[in-house]
């Protein structure tokens, strides 16, 4: 029995080994698939040509590999004119980028989208970054089959093991997967950039005065610097642009039968104006003025009192919300239907300055349903929470709001 036993789970052992490698790929500088020919015409036929970056922080980056790309296409095609559509948020995956993407970019009717969130969806699993993926791609050609679309791939400091091995962490191998169904190609920037590291040319982290004699990737393990990580990233993406012009038959993208019925296909994000709220709601903007996010965030609605709601009714699978979080941020008290309350904290450890964020409640049941939002009256160990991140000095303000802009529908 003892080795029956033993046989069976040395069998699941392996077969999990088996199965987690198999969800790796192997690592491929790019891949062309079906090349931007609709990009490339506009260019050749002289028009006004919109491209959209669509990620994280290293995307948001001002001056990083997102401007340095757009300059050297106003450079390198002087004859067309070029719109930036800046849509990518710091902290954010690609299930927010899903639900977001009409607003932030398909309501300014690109013709390129850049699509990076190799680095922010780390810690999904491959089926989750497969849904929220291809519910992007196939967003974008419902609204405009003509668009052209290019997966980038940026890393950080906890992929470069995986990286070694010749393999694409969970997140870009999940990507290459619809990449590969709908034959849209993919540009892995940060290949050069773990060359140089494995070569002893480059350092994964550090500060540059500290190390004169060698080039550093980035400060932090993640967010490249503009000189050199943004730089490496900016010139792979211009060096397959340009091999990729002729790849491709242009014309519309058809769009198949779903590879995962559960895509993230018909989701949306719901601004306040119309929902129910009691009186008590102000519009605050002092947590959005000057912030990086300014430009992507809704008008925000804020409250410190625990007696006010929002009430919403939506059909659907799940729901989510866009917020502001930071040193006043509190816990949220979510009630949909007639289940049990949710508390939901909206403070974290890195809470010592404002920023965009958003919380998704998925796996509901297919239906209407109803939900009413207030701030909760239990009070968030800010202390405690702060200390997590060596932050226990920061001044802590006691004071706990909800500040919310729009919320996240799953159909």
């Amino acid at each position: 029995m003892r080795k029956l036993i033993f046989i069976l789970c040395l069998f699941v052992c392996s077969y999990s080994v088996h199965a987690q490698g198999d969800s790796l790929v192997d690592v491929i500088e790019a891949t062309y698939r079906g090349g931007l020919p609709n990009f490339f015409h506009k260019i050749n036929d002289h028009k006004t040509i919109k491209v959209a970056y669509l990620g994280g922080s290293i995307t948001r980056a001002d001056k990083g590999w997102r401007d340095q790309t757009f300059s050297w296409l106003q450079e390198t095609y002087p004859s067309a004119q070029f719109v930036q559509i800046m849509a990518a948020i710091g902290g954010t995956g690609s299930d927010f980028g899903a639900y977001r993407l009409k607003n932030h970019v398909l309501d300014n009717q690109p013709d390129l989208v850049f699509v990076e969130f190799a680095v922010n969806d780390q810690s999904k699993t491959s089926q989750q970054v497969k849904e929220s993926i291809e519910g992007i791609v196939r967003q974008i050609w419902k609204a405009n089959p003509t668009t052209d679309i290019c997966f980038v791939y940026t890393f950080q400091k906890v992929q470069l093991s995986i990286y070694q091995k010749g393999k694409f962490p969970v997140s870009a191998s999940a990507m290459e997967a619809i990449a590969d169904y709908y034959k849209i190609p993919t540009i892995c920037m940060a290949l050069p950039a773990i060359k140089l590291i494995e070569e002893g040319k480059m350092i994964v982290q550090g500060k540059i005065k500290d190390n004169p004699d060698k080039q550093v990737f980035s400060e932090d393990g993640v967010h490249p610097f503009v000189e050199t990580g943004h730089k490496i990233y900016a010139e792979k993406v211009k060096e397959h642009f340009q091999a990729m012009q002729g790849v491709g038959t242009q014309g519309k993208h058809k769009i198949k039968k779903a590879l995962l019925a559960s895509n993230l296909e018909n989701v949306e994000m719901v601004t306040l104006d119309k929902i129910e709220k009691s009186k008590g709601w102000q519009l605050v903007d002092s947590v959005v003025l000057n912030k990086p996010f300014a430009s992507l965030m809704p008008p925000v609605y804020g409250t410190a009192d625990t007696s006010d709601f929002i009430k919403i009714s939506f059909k659907g699978n799940s729901l989510g919300f866009v917020d502001v979080i930071g040193p006043t941020s509190g816990q949220i008290m979510v009630t949909i239907d007639n289940n049990a309350p949710q508390y939901i904290n909206r403070f974290d450890k890195y809470c010592t300055y404002y920023r965009m964020h958003y919380y998704i409640i998925s796996a509901l049941p297919d239906g209407n349903h109803t939900a009413i939002i207030k701030l909760s009256s239990n009070k968030v160990d800010k202390v405690k929470i702060l200390s997590e991140k060596n932050n226990a000095a920061t001044i802590v303000d006691e004071k706990q709001a909800l500040y919310i802009g729009a919320f996240l529908v799953g159909k």
